[in-house]
């Protein structure tokens, strides 16, 4: 489904599972810009810590913002990749013809990904917990650690969100993954 329209989302099957899928391209869509935020932060914060040091500028390094930009950059990113099935795959799924037997392996990898991603929201919440209630921050710019933290959790949220409606779509007879944001 990935080079599908929106529209398509609505054609058979259930009408909850078409506005979910229309829904999760919207969310796909914000992924996206928040992924690609994340690289031109970083990408700007490494040039100007390379600045800083070389001329030896009076300013706080801002390597620490390139650092806390790796956390959207890989738990939104992930969850992005997750939607659109660009992460770990088993080749020999990919190569089945469509059937029951694919639809059958895509919903037992879409329910090890939702245990995973259960799993991983346990974790990301007990971080984010500590880094708000701590109010810890970063040293350099006095970024609070909630920030990345935060991200960690969201992308645990999104990629179980991602997992549930690969189910459905399994159990549905629909292709795998949602649409590509970019379509």
């Amino acid at each position: 489904m990935s080079g599908g329209k929106a529209g398509a989302a609505t054609c058979g099957g259930s009408p909850v599972l078409g506005a979910l899928m229309r829904g999760e391209l919207v969310l796909a869509r914000v992924e996206n810009m928040v992924v690609i935020t994340a690289m031109v932060v970083a990408i700007a914060a490494v040039a100007m810590s390379v600045a800083i040091r070389t001329f030896n500028l009076p300013i706080a390094d801002t390597g620490e913002w390139a650092m806390v930009a790796m956390s959207p950059l890989t738990f939104i990113g992930g969850a992005l990749c997750s939607h659109l099935h660009r992460h770990l795959t088993a080749d020999i799924v990919e190569m089945l013809p469509p059937g029951l037997l694919r639809r059958s392996l895509d919903a037992v990898a879409a329910i090890l990904c939702l245990v995973f991603g259960l799993f991983f929201i346990v974790l990301a919440w007990d971080l984010f917990d500590y880094a708000w209630s701590s109010g810890e921050r970063l040293i350099d710019r006095d970024t609070p650690v909630a920030i990345p933290a935060g991200f960690v959790l969201a992308g645990a949220v999104l990629m179980t969100f991602h997992s549930m409606l690969d189910i459905w779509r399994a159990l549905e007879g629909r292709e795998p993954g949602g649409f590509d944001p970019w379509r």
